[in-house]
């Protein structure tokens, strides 16, 4: 992989810097004072003045550079590199800036070598605060094709003090995973990684041997991609790392969790239908390897098991999704109390929170059963442990009440509308309800009430009064309580207001965007294109 790099010339809003510079308003201020009171003055007065000492120096006359200045440099790249400005009205400039910069004062230090000052010299350390700048612009594939030519320019030069080290690859790598949506973005960072092991290998560069980082940024971008092939060659790569820790038993190289759930990641966004039963594969392996074999570098955690379940939830029958994720939990819920899994292992809301949502659709009498004993489950290892990353919350209690919303068998309906609203009343207890559980439990109240009971006028007032008073009144609970309520009920209820006017203080807290029963198709605007065109004719 060979290429020449030139930096680029200096960019366009040098030139105030220059006007500034020339009329005596830039004076000679210390960069390291700029380094270590970061936050000091706004941002963007902080950007000006890195661009009007970048413009001092690059203006200055080759073989003109002191020491300090050439000192100076060094700096003034090492700060824009940190730079961490808002992006300001023009787009373009806030991502390109700090990189050209950066670029600039390099070109400007390796003119004055060539004028034969010796002090002045550019390091691998320089170079990378130009990788790291472009990786973090924003400016898309250009700059991941940008700190790759560059990257291959700097495995050219002949000093040692400037081919790159593990940090420019992993700055390269990380540019290539910021464009995973682009379906040759992950063959790039996989020849990277390739050319790394390459470059070790033959001698070329004994700093290129990649790390576990390194084969982990190439797994997630395979994770993150919508290749077809996806899955499968974040596969190749996981073995390829496999292969090379076993040649070499270095620590550094070994597969752990973050790996494999690179991989999980991959096959649960696959279309392939063998996809939720890969994944399921591939977190057996990781738990017999662990559990069995006792490498706990490489043990599930909640990640690796709610990815798997949502795998499942995209592939599977949703009544084998719901029976599958039960189990994985059970799984999950086992691995946690082992030792020391127990240290490796935290089950958080997300993972119960899936489990439940997989029972919501699952269509299957008696489910809200199953999404109920999971909440219990939860519930208890909360008190149990008192770890907030497992409280349960609003999605887990609302997903249980759909559930039974969802109950179908005549005999199981009056039980499932005691189990919601048991989880409703429940809910304060650990999270707040919202628009989306106010109509839920509204529906539940419709579905599984008999039409005009007593009890089902009570709890449709009481339900939409609470959502009321917590300004929880959106179209989705609307919408409910029109099939809670028979009309005079419904009319009662709104007090003489209509959708589009209710008062504020009911709809204080509600974020959504629009019905959630209207279905846009994109038929509508032809349709409407039409008639409008019928009605000019």
């Amino acid at each position: 992989m060979k290429a020449s790099w030139r930096p680029s010339t200096v960019p366009r809003w040098c030139l105030l810097a220059v006007a500034l510079h020339a009329i005596g308003l830039v004076e000679n201020r210390s960069v390291s004072a700029y380094i270590t009171s970061y936050g000091a003055v706004p941002a963007k007065r902080q950007e000006a003045w890195l661009q009007e000492l970048t413009v001092d120096l690059i203006r200055s006359k080759p073989g003109e550079l002191t020491a300090d200045k050439v000192s100076q440099g060094h700096d003034i790249m090492y700060a824009w590199s940190n730079t961490r400005t808002p992006p300001p009205q023009s787009p373009r400039v806030s991502a390109y800036a700090a990189p050209l910069a950066m670029e600039s004062l390099v070109k400007r230090l390796v003119e004055e070598r060539m004028a034969g000052n010796d002090v002045a010299d550019v390091t691998t350390a320089d170079y990378n605060c130009v990788l790291e700048g472009w990786a973090r612009s924003g400016a898309g594939v250009f700059a991941a094709e940008r700190v790759e030519q560059i990257l291959q320019a700097m495995q050219d030069q002949p000093s040692e003090t400037q081919k790159p080290n593990l940090s420019s690859f992993k700055a390269v790598l990380m540019a290539w995973r910021q464009q995973a949506g682009l379906d040759y973005a992950p063959y790039r960072s996989q020849r990277i990684l390739s050319w790394m092991v390459e470059l070790y290998q033959q001698g070329r560069n004994d700093k290129a041997l990649p790390d576990a980082d390194c084969f982990d940024i190439v797994l997630q971008t395979w994770g993150r991609s919508t290749h077809e092939q996806a899955p499968k060659n974040a596969e190749q790569v996981l073995f390829a790392m496999e292969r090379l820790y076993e040649s070499t038993k270095l620590e550094r190289l070994k597969p752990r969790t973050t790996s494999f759930n690179a991989v999980l990641a991959a096959w649960s966004k696959s279309s392939q239908p063998q996809a939720a039963e890969r994944a399921s594969d591939v977190l057996a392996f990781m738990e017999r390897l662990a559990y069995r074999d006792g490498d706990w570098q490489v043990a599930p955690d909640a990640a690796s098991y709610a990815t798997v379940m949502g795998a499942l939830a995209r592939h599977a029958s949703q009544a084998i999704a719901a029976q599958k994720a039960d189990e994985i939990l059970q799984h999950a819920m086992e691995g946690s109390q082992s030792l020391p899994a127990k240290q490796h292992l935290v089950l958080d809301a997300i993972l119960f929170n899936t489990a439940m949502g997989c029972w919501a659709k699952a269509g299957v009498p008696g489910a809200y059963r199953k999404a109920r004993a999971i909440l219990d489950q939860q519930i208890t290892l909360y008190e149990s442990t008192g770890n907030d990353v497992s409280k349960p919350d609003v999605y887990g209690y609302t997903s249980v009440i759909a559930s039974c919303a969802a109950e179908k068998d005549p005999t199981e309906k009056a039980n499932a509308f005691q189990v919601a609203l048991q989880t409703f009343q429940q809910l304060p207890q650990h999270d707040e309800p919202n628009h989306v559980t106010y109509g839920t439990m509204l529906k539940a109240i419709a579905k599984l009430l008999p039409p005009n009971s007593n009890l089902r006028r009570q709890w449709t007032r009481r339900v939409f009064d609470q959502c009321c008073d917590a300004g929880c009144v959106g179209d989705m609970v609307i919408a409910r309580l029109r099939e809670a309520a028979s009309p005079d009920v419904f009319k009662s209820l709104l007090q003489g207001h209509s959708k589009k006017s209710l008062p504020s203080s009911w709809t204080r807290r509600v974020e959504e965007k629009s019905d959630p029963r209207r279905k846009k198709t994109s038929k509508r605007p032809a349709q409407q294109h039409h008639r409008r065109k019928r009605a000019e004719v």
